[in-house]
């Protein structure tokens, strides 16, 4: 593709943050595929940072807050979902070290979900679904051990009508 300079690459991410928010390297990533040069590309994105059109801490942090929002996660799913759009390791550490402090009372809403959906499934089961969640081991311990310890053991299999 024909290079450009960094004047309408300025103007295309412009165009492009006003639809989405973008980290850097996304913003970088879609001007890349649009034919811009790797020099127009790197003013364009240092323009729009100055600007603070893009900023990848605040989209780091809105991130998180929209995905929890919707969903109780782990740690694992949000740091591999930061770092897919483009976060650096080092800031969404930074970014999890404060979603951390809720960790206990996410895995018991996830928990409660799944007991609510599939009441059938033992704690092999729940574990493996807050797993997928992206929860640690120590943290699904801890609240399988919590629910437990206030709720009893989980029924077993024979305890559950058969729907036909």
């Amino acid at each position: 593709m024909a290079e450009r300079s960094s004047g309408p690459a300025l103007a295309a991410a412009v165009k492009l943050l006003s639809v989405k928010r973008l980290t850097k390297a996304k913003l970088a990533e879609k001007l890349g595929h649009r034919g811009y040069a790797p020099e127009a590309i790197s003013e364009a994105v240092a323009e729009c940072e100055r600007r603070k059109y893009v900023d990848d801490r605040s989209f780091a942090q809105l991130y998180v807050r929209s995905l929890l929002d919707r969903r109780p996660v782990g740690r694992l799913k949000i740091l591999q979902d930061l770092v897919r759009n483009g976060i650096e390791a080092e800031l969404a550490g930074e970014i999890l070290d404060d979603v951390d402090k809720d960790e206990d009372e996410r895995i018991d809403r996830a928990l409660l979900r799944f007991e609510t959906s599939r009441p059938q499934d033992g704690y092999g089961q729940l574990a493996r679904r807050l797993e997928r969640q992206g929860f640690g081991a120590p943290a699904i311990a801890r609240a399988l051990r919590r629910r437990a310890a206030s709720r009893g053991p989980l029924p077993g299999p024979d305890e559950f009508e058969e729907h036909a």
